[in-house]
C-alpha cells in the first residue's frame, strides 16, 4: 500500500509519517478550539432568573392590593403604622375612638332632617388623631345608603373635609325625612397604594305621630283662643308628640309660650294680614325638641322677639322693632334662612354654652338698619357659621363675635 506526499505527490509507503522528498510532515494539522464555558453561563443565568421570578412573586404577594372590611371600625396598617378607621355619628365618641355601627332617631311626621355621618382616623398605638395624615394616601372616597325593605333611600352628600368637624377626615351629611326607615350607609375608600377599605354604619329613623291643628276648624284667632289651644295641647298630648300650627293671618299682642313639643309653626297670609306677634315668643323645648317656624312677622316696641331655650329653625320670617329681635339662650339654637331683620337694638344674638341642636347655615337672610346685625357672646361647638348670600345694609356693627367662633362672610355681601 502506498500513498502519496500531501505537498509534493511523491509516492511514499503507507506508514510513511514525512516525505524524505520534500520532508513535509504528513499528519495533517486539526485547529483545536477553546471549550466554550455557554452551558455554565446558562445555568447561572437560568438560575438568576429564577431567582428573580422568587424574588418578584414575594414582593408581589406582600404589596398586593388588600381589601379591608368590617362594619363600623377596621384596623388598617400601611407603610409600616396601624391605623383604627371608625364611623361615628357622634364628634366626642369619634376622637376617643368609639364606633358607632348603628344609631336610632325620632322625627315628627312630614318633617325632614340630617346626620352628620363622620369617618376618623386614629393611630392605633397612640391612640392620637390621625386623619391628616392618612388622607393623604387616600385616592378617593365615597358614600353610598342601601335601604332595608320596606324603607326609603336616604340622600346623602359626598364626603368631605368639613371644617364645623375639622377633626374627622371625612364627614358626610345624611339627609331623611320621617318615612326613611332604616338605612346601611356604606362607605368605601379606595387608597393610592390600591388597597380598598369597606366600612358601615346603621341608620334607623321612628316616625313620631303628629296632631295637626287648623284654624278652619280649631279656634286660634285671638291671643287667648290661642293660648287656651296651646293650655290644652300640654294636658292632652305627651312632650314627645310633634304639634303642627297652622296659624291665620291674624296680630297677635300679648307674650305667647310654646312648651316642651316638636313645633311646625307656620303663618299665613290673607291679602296684605300676615300672622304677626307683638309680644315675647318663647320657645321651651327641651332635651331635643326643637321648633320649626316659617312665614311669621315679629313687630315689636323693644324687648325681645323670640326667646328660644331649644333648637329653632326660622324660614321667610321678619323682625323688626326689637332690643333684641331673636335670642339663643342656653342649650338653645336660632338658626335663620331668608328672613329680614330691620331697625332692631340686635338683630340675631347667641348667648348659649351647649346645644342640643344646631344649623350652621344662614343663607340669603337681609340685615339691615341694626344696631347689631348679629352678635356672638357665646355659642358651643366647631360649626362654621356660614352666611353664604346674606345681605349687611346699614347696621352699626355687622357682626360682633365675642366668643371668637368660626365664621363664614365670603360669600355674604356687605353695603
Amino acid at each position: 500500500m502506498s500513498k502519496k506526499c500531501i505537498k509534493c505527490g511523491e509516492i511514499l509507503p503507507e506508514d510513511a509519517s514525512f516525505c524524505p522528498h520534500c520532508t513535509t510532515v504528513q499528519i495533517e494539522k486539526k485547529e483545536i478550539k477553546t471549550p466554550r464555558k455557554w452551558r455554565k453561563k446558562a445555568v447561572i443565568g437560568v438560575a438568576g432568573l429564577a431567582v428573580a421570578a422568587v424574588i418578584g412573586i414575594a414582593f408581589s404577594i406582600y404589596h398586593r392590593p388588600e381589601i379591608y372590611e368590617g362594619g363600623a371600625q377596621i384596623t388598617y396598617t400601611d407603610k409600616g403604622k396601624s391605623y383604627k378607621v371608625l364611623l361615628s355619628f357622634s364628634e366626642e365618641g369619634g376622637m376617643t375612638g368609639h364606633a358607632q355601627g348603628e344609631r336610632t332617631d325620632t322625627l315628627a311626621e312630614g318633617m325632614n332632617s340630617a346626620l352628620p355621618c363622620q369617618l376618623y382616623v386614629l393611630n392605633k398605638d397612640t391612640g392620637e388623631l390621625a386623619g391628616e395624615e392618612f388622607s393623604k394616601e387616600v385616592e378617593s372616597c365615597k358614600v353610598d345608603t342601601k335601604p332595608s325593605e320596606g324603607s326609603q333611600k336616604m340622600e346623602y352628600v359626598e364626603p368631605v373635609y368639613n371644617e364645623s368637624f375639622p377633626n374627622a377626615a371625612y364627614v358626610s351629611d345624611i339627609n331623611y325625612v320621617s318615612d326613611s326607615g332604616t338605612n346601611d350607609i356604606q362607605w368605601t375608600l379606595t387608597m393610592k397604594n390600591g388597597d380598598t377599605i369597606f366600612l358601615s354604619t346603621r341608620l334607623t329613623i321612628e316616625k313620631q305621630p303628629a296632631v295637626s291643628y287648623y284654624a278652619e276648624d280649631t279656634p286660634m284667632e285671638t291671643t287667648e283662643e290661642l293660648n287656651a289651644l296651646l293650655a290644652s295641647i300640654e294636658e292632652e298630648a305627651s312632650a314627645d308628640t310633634p304639634v303642627y300650627l297652622h296659624l291665620p293671618a291674624v296680630t297677635y299682642d300679648g307674650d305667647i309660650t310654646f312648651g316642651d313639643h316638636v313645633w311646625s309653626i307656620s303663618g299665613s297670609k290673607d291679602g296684605d294680614a300676615v300672622t304677626t306677634f307683638t309680644g315675647t315668643v318663647s320657645i321651651k323645648g327641651h332635651d331635643g325638641n326643637y321648633a320649626d317656624l316659617s312665614g311669621i312677622n315679629f313687630e315689636g316696641k323693644g324687648g325681645i322677639g323670640l326667646d328660644a331655650y331649644c333648637l329653632v329653625l326660622l324660614t321667610d320670617c321678619n323682625f323688626t322693632g326689637w332690643d333684641t329681635a331673636a335670642v339663643a339662650q342656653n342649650g338653645a339654637w336660632v338658626n335663620a334662612m331668608e328672613c329680614t331683620f330691620a331697625n332692631n337694638t340686635v338683630g340675631l344674638k347667641f348667648n348659649t354654652s351647649m346645644a342640643y341642636g344646631t344649623a350652621p347655615n344662614y343663607v340669603n337672610n337681609t340685615f339691615t338698619d341694626n344696631g347689631t346685625a348679629v352678635c356672638i357672646d357665646s355659642l358651643p361647638g366647631n360649626e362654621v357659621i356660614d352666611f353664604a348670600g346674606s345681605v349687611f345694609s346699614g347696621n352699626d356693627t355687622d357682626i360682633e363675635n365675642k366668643a371668637d367662633h368660626a365664621v363664614d362672610t365670603a360669600k355674604a355681601t356687605f353695603e
